[in-house]
């Protein structure tokens, strides 16, 4: 859950903010109806003027044609047609679709189909279009060409050769009417010359190109009206929204600002608690007791009940660390007490095999070897059960964690294999009794992780920085990147603490020493704990406090 985002969302004062609000916006929503109703209105009007703008486009695209074709059929000269080269009659009818093109606002180009089609499907074509778009290239001239049809338009072509006829359902699907900017409304319209002594002869196709252009205007007009129209009124009804809304809301906001200021002091003071460091704790009751109450009540008992949890979380935080530093070493003594019997056994009946003996020989050698063990535990023991002052000095870091990984892997079954790598290291600046047990911590959590006949293992370095670097891996299951770092946050829900303290206890006291503490999933399985200390220049400075 995210505390700061649900204060923000959830204050007393955002929800009286809120209600004002709500309030005034629903009064504002009736009124901005309006401007729906009125959108549909327009729209409804826009698309009626389209509809009846391209009905005409049509009906005025028909007549014109048909009147080009009325003009077409009095080209006699088109039954002496061939695809061969230019003749006069070629010339006759390129000059005709030239002025009919040219010196017409309204056609845009005309080509002009033979009916009959040679071997190769194409059809004798005199064509030439205006192509006044600025992106064209413009045409030379009315062409003379024999040209090909593909997709419906071939089958509108053989459609009206055959039957000298439009057949209206194959034109709408080559041309659905007015088209996009730029292009033209088509008309396929049957060409018959008429002859005195024939009658009409059908000879092709007329495909007639009409300008949409002006229509396009028209509507173009008729939308930014429209569009200004919409404008205007919205505009006006914003600012008469925003005017009565600053006023409304001017009136409310110093009310509500006056009446939750304590709370609102109360809170961020609270607040604050979440992202302070342990030294800093004290100036948080502090502001805590500054807190003016303003006489509520409710303000009132909140500040007592904070004021009383400050003053018990320090103490209760204390006995925590004691509480899992005695659990540790509890835990480290249980699992070797077996081995330590064991000890003391062989020692008696050593100490009873040479009660009347010569002290040299093999057996003396072994009997000083297990009480040198035996007193070697007990001063490990000695060490970290003293609870020593709050002792900070330069220090060699190594024999504290010698300690530590001998206790710690007391008792571990032989199947498991230890690794311990202790090179010479720098002096840093710290406490050698906390930095001993922030060693045992890790130590102690990764032995709880080793699985049997898995591997256990301590390098103990000097850091790229100059400092010093521990590093404790163990083997056993893949472990995943938000399992680590739960480790080092076991405060999962509140109330209830996921898992040992361990990690977490041993990150603060690398933090408390200007170090770091970070754990990554190891690439074949298991994890890997790295704490950092910095050199002792950098670190040779006021210290604080775990908790």
């Amino acid at each position: 859950m995210n505390t700061s985002e649900n204060f923000i969302r959830y204050s007393l004062r955002n929800r009286l903010f809120v209600l004002a609000g709500a309030t005034f916006f629903l009064c504002a929503l009736v009124i901005l109806l309006f401007f729906p109703l009125l959108n549909l209105t327009l729209e409804g009007l826009q698309n009626r003027t389209i509809n009846s703008m391209q009905a005409a486009a049509e009906v005025e695209a028909t007549t014109i044609s048909r009147l080009l074709v009325l003009e077409f059929s009095s080209l006699k000269g088109l039954l002496k047609v061939t695809p061969a080269s230019n003749t006069e009659t070629d010339q006759w009818i390129k000059d005709l679709l030239w002025e009919k093109v040219t010196f017409n606002e309204i056609i845009e180009g005309v080509e002009l189909i033979q009916g009959q089609k040679d071997a190769e499907g194409r059809h004798l074509t005199y064509l030439f279009y205006r192509r006044e778009a600025p992106e064209l290239k413009p045409m030379p001239g009315p062409q003379k060409i024999m040209k090909s049809f593909q997709g419906l338009e071939k089958d509108l072509i053989n459609s009206i050769t055959t039957q000298q006829r439009v057949d209206n359902t194959i034109q709408e699907s080559v041309n659905r009417g007015p088209k996009a900017e730029g292009e033209m409304l088509l008309r396929y319209m049957p060409v018959h010359v008429l002859l005195a002594d024939e009658g009409a002869v059908f000879w092709g196709v007329a495909k007639i190109g009409i300008d949409t252009n002006r229509m396009r205007q028209l509507l173009l007009i008729q939308s930014q009206e429209q569009t200004n129209i919409r404008w205007n009124i919205w505009v006006e009804m914003i600012l008469s929204l925003f005017i009565s809304g600053v006023l409304a809301m001017s009136l409310i906001y110093f009310w509500v600002r006056h009446i939750t200021e304590p709370l609102r002091t109360l809170s961020m003071v609270t607040g604050a608690l979440q992202g302070a460091k342990p030294e800093d704790f004290d100036l948080w009751l502090e502001n805590l007791k500054r807190v003016d109450a303003q006489g509520q009540a409710e303000v009132v008992v909140i500040q007592k009940v904070l004021e009383r949890l400050g003053t018990a979380v320090p103490k209760l935080g204390q006995r925590l660390i004691d509480g899992e530093a005695r659990a540790c070493l509890g835990k480290v003594i249980a699992r070797g007490l077996p081995v330590f019997q064991a000890r003391q056994a062989q020692l008696q009946a050593l100490e009873q095999e040479l009660g009347h003996g010569e002290a040299t020989g093999p057996a003396h050698q072994t009997l000083t070897l297990v009480r040198a063990r035996i007193d070697m535990v007990f001063d490990d023991l000695s060490h970290l059960w003293s609870d020593p002052k709050d002792q900070w000095d330069r220090i060699d870091v190594t024999p504290g964690l010698q300690r530590a990984w001998r206790l710690a892997t007391i008792g571990l079954p032989a199947e498991v294999t230890q690794h311990q790598e202790f090179a010479p290291l720098p002096p840093v600046w710290g406490s050698e009794a906390k930095l001993t047990l922030a060693g045992l911590y890790l130590l102690a959590f990764a032995v709880d992780l080793v699985p049997p006949a898995g591997e256990l293992g301590i390098k103990v370095e000097t850091s790229p920085a100059g400092g010093v670097r521990l590093t404790v891996w163990v083997s056993g299951n893949p472990r995943s990147d938000a399992e680590c770092q739960g480790w080092l946050n076991p405060f999962g829900d509140p109330g209830r603490i996921q898992g040992s303290l361990g990690p977490a206890l041993a990150a603060a006291i690398a933090s408390q020493h200007r170090g770091s503490l970070t754990v990554a999933p190891r690439e074949s399985g298991g994890a890997v704990f790295s704490l950092e200390l910095p050199p002792l220049a950098a670190s040779q400075e006021p210290h604080e406090p775990v908790i």
